[in-house]
C-alpha cells in the first residue's frame, strides 16, 4: 500500500477516535440551575431619558455548570428563548435571551451553524444565561399654562412612557437542547401548552 495513503487513513482513524471520545460523557458532567425569581428593577427599569439607552444585560436566570475531567471537548448550549408575561391581561412580549460566553468561544458548533458551544478543557466552568433589560423612559411631560400665550408650557412631574405594557410578573424561559425540535414561542398569544414546557420564573 502507498505510505502517503496509509499516513492519511491513519490521521483520519486517529481524527475519528478523538471525535468518538470527546463524545463519550466519560469524566464530564452537566448540572442546570433556573432562578426561582429575578428582580423587576434589575428586567424592567425605568430610567431617566437622556441617562441611558439600548439593552443592557439583565439579571442571570439560568446556569450550567460543566465539570471536565478527561479530555477537551465542545459542549452545544441549549437554545434559549423567553417571554414576558402579564398573568392577569395575559398580555405577553418577547425576551432576549443571552448566553454569556466570549467571542472567542461563541464559534460556529461542529455540528450545526446556529449554535453557541463553549470550549472546554480539563477544567469546571459555570455559563451564564441572562435576560436583557427591557427600558422603560421616563420623560417630563408638559401641560400648557393658564395663560393667554399657548405656546408658554410648564414641566409637571416625570412619567414613564407606556410604550410596554406595565404588570409583567413572569418570564417564560424554553431551553432546547440540539436534539430537540425547535419551537420559536408567539409571545403575544402564549397557549397553556407552550407555558407547559417552558420554565415559570417570577418577576418581584
Amino acid at each position: 500500500m502507498n505510505r502517503n495513503l496509509l499516513s492519511a487513513l491513519v490521521c483520519v482513524g486517529v481524527l475519528i477516535v478523538l471525535t468518538l471520545l470527546s463524545a463519550i460523557p466519560f469524566g464530564f458532567s452537566v448540572v442546570s440551575q433556573t432562578a426561582l425569581s429575578i428582580p423587576s428593577s434589575q428586567v424592567i427599569p425605568i430610567v431617566q431619558e437622556g441617562k441611558g439607552y439600548g439593552q443592557a444585560p439583565g439579571p442571570i436566570v439560568h446556569s450550567i455548570l460543566l465539570t471536565n475531567t478527561f479530555m477537551s471537548r465542545q459542549y452545544v448550549l441549549p437554545r434559549a428563548y423567553g417571554c414576558f408575561y402579564n398573568t392577569e391581561n395575559k398580555q405577553g412580549q418577547y425576551a432576549n435571551m443571552r448566553w454569556q460566553i466570549s467571542q472567542l468561544e461563541s464559534k460556529i458548533s461542529d455540528f450545526s451553524s446556529n449554535e453557541n458551544v463553549v470550549q472546554l478543557g480539563r477544567e469546571t466552568r459555570t455559563v451564564e444565561l441572562t435576560v436583557d433589560q427591557m427600558v422603560r423612559w421616563e420623560r417630563m411631560q408638559y401641560l400648557p399654562q393658564s395663560t393667554p400665550q399657548p405656546e408658554i408650557s410648564r414641566a409637571v412631574k416625570p412619567m414613564p412612557v407606556v410604550e410596554y405594557p406595565e404588570g409583567f410578573d413572569t418570564l417564560y424561559l424554553w431551553l432546547l437542547d440540539r436534539n430537540a425540535q425547535d419551537f420559536y414561542p408567539e409571545c403575544s398569544a402564549l397557549q397553556p401548552s407552550d407555558m407547559a414546557k417552558a420554565k415559570r420564573i417570577e418577576i418581584v
